[in-house]
């Protein structure tokens, strides 16, 4: 809009400046004639009176625009100062009289400023005009001489209140038209560049409408085209895992039956052991496909109370877990998905960092939970890495003390499923400090 304004206005003023100087010079011109001619018919009116009657007949025909006057001297003086209009006026007068030199015809024309007696935003709406004159001094048959004084076209720039209407009147109608313009061209950008950034919280989003310009449809048919491409991907890489989770279930059972059979020792036990960590590990993975084949809703709720849920239920299973919680703190999520990831970052503080102290804040248009403990800490070149599927730490983090190492990917996932993101930094004076981000589109 800026490139289609500017562009047109310096076109329409350049424009209308050499159509007003066009004009300018056929009136001027024209008017100059008319005055040439006026002159000539008085001047062979007078010459023809007898001298008696002159005065009263100069009386008579003087008016407004033209001053007339008879004497013995011209009163213009000195050389002549356009010979342009000399030649209109020795044309005019030629019909007339035999000769018209030099010596018998003088003409000069003069502009006074008509600033005087005007105000300043009246001379510049108006161009600032000039009030031309022509003055004329011919010597007549009998030698006295008749003097002339015409007022003519006003000499005005080419800038006047019509020029200034038009401006302004084009510049609207382009702000009008070229807003419509824009916004029905980036009404459908805006919607493409929102659906990206959803895409990223939430494969399962309706379709993009295809319209707009032909160029916009084809990206947004485009995209369309990938979202169902990677949902397909997603549901079949889910089923896929829940389908295998699923099935080794039986043969695990069997498995124990048959172990079950067998005569006490070290061997059995140990055996029994895996049998009861894979079920496990195929426990979860099942739950885990199952969360994600779920399409929650997203609802508004009090993030503040649900913290406190959660504290309370991990304290009631003996860990220590402590929520600082001034006032509510209204968050758009999916509630289940959002308390389960909660649930595994407050739990896994509690029960491997020796206790867990929860804080939740909004920062602008996100809201902030922070969650510490007093651990052992993670190593730098670990605190990736405990985000992959059954990855474990060593240590206190170790497969007798539970957990099969799905928490903190379901955490992650869930969160950046909602556009957040979660990191692992270091707490000062000891132990770990995970924040969690989660953007609001709007403050609620």
């Amino acid at each position: 809009m800026i490139v289609l304004l500017v562009g047109l206005t310096i076109s329409h003023v350049a424009g209308t400046y050499f159509l007003s100087n066009d004009r300018r010079d056929s009136l001027i011109e024209t008017s100059e004639r008319l005055c040439a001619d006026h002159i000539a018919v008085i001047t062979h009116l007078l010459d023809k009176t007898p001298p008696q009657e002159r005065a009263a007949l100069v009386g008579e025909l003087g008016g407004a625009i033209t001053a007339i006057s008879l004497s013995d001297h011209p009163k213009v003086e000195g050389r002549h100062s356009d010979e342009d209009e000399l030649s209109m006026v020795q044309a005019a007068l030629k019909p007339y009289f035999a000769t018209v030199d030099h010596s018998r015809l003088r003409v000069a024309h003069h502009q006074t400023s008509s600033d005087q007696g005007r105000g300043l935003w009246i001379n510049l709406l108006t161009g600032f005009p000039h009030d031309r004159a022509m003055q004329v001094s011919f010597l007549l048959n009998d030698g006295r001489w008749v003097n002339f004084e015409m007022t003519m076209v006003r000499d005005a720039s080419w800038w006047s209140p019509h020029a200034a209407l038009s401006t302004l009147a084009m510049m609207v109608a382009i702000l009008v038209f070229g807003s419509l313009a824009t916004s029905w061209v980036g009404r459908p950008l805006a919607t493409f560049a929102a659906a990206a950034d959803r895409l990223g919280r939430d494969v399962n989003a309706p379709r993009l409408p295809e319209d707009g310009p032909w160029e916009v449809r084809r990206a947004v048919a485009a995209f369309n085209e990938m979202q169902d491409r990677i949902r397909r991907f997603v549901e079949d890489r889910t089923q896929m895992l829940a389908a295998i989770s699923h099935d080794l279930r039986s043969p695990i059972t069997r498995m124990r039956l048959r172990m079950d059979l067998l005569p006490e020792g070290d061997g059995r036990d140990k055996m029994l052991h895996d049998l009861t960590e894979m079920e496990a590990m195929v426990a979860s993975s099942l739950e885990f496909a199952r969360d994600e084949a779920v399409n929650e809703a997203t609802q508004s709720i009090d993030l503040a109370a649900t913290l406190a849920v959660i504290c309370d239920d991990i304290t009631d299973i003996g860990l220590i877990a402590d929520f600082e919680w001034s006032t509510r703190l209204v968050c758009a999520c999916r509630p289940t998905a959002m308390k389960r990831a909660l649930t595994n970052l407050i739990e896994n503080a509690a029960r491997y960092g020796r206790e867990a102290k929860v804080q939740a804040r909004r920062i602008g248009s996100t809201v902030e939970v922070i969650v510490e403990d007093r651990g052992a800490g993670i190593p730098v070149a670990e605190r990736e890495k405990v985000f992959n599927p059954f990855y474990r730490l060593d240590g206190s983090r170790n497969r007798q003390m539970g957990g099969i190492g799905l928490g903190m990917t379901v955490a992650r996932d869930i969160i950046r499923a909602h556009g957040g993101d979660i990191h692992l930094e270091d707490r000062q004076g000891g132990g770990m400090r995970v924040v969690v981000i989660l953007p609001q589109e709007k403050e609620v």
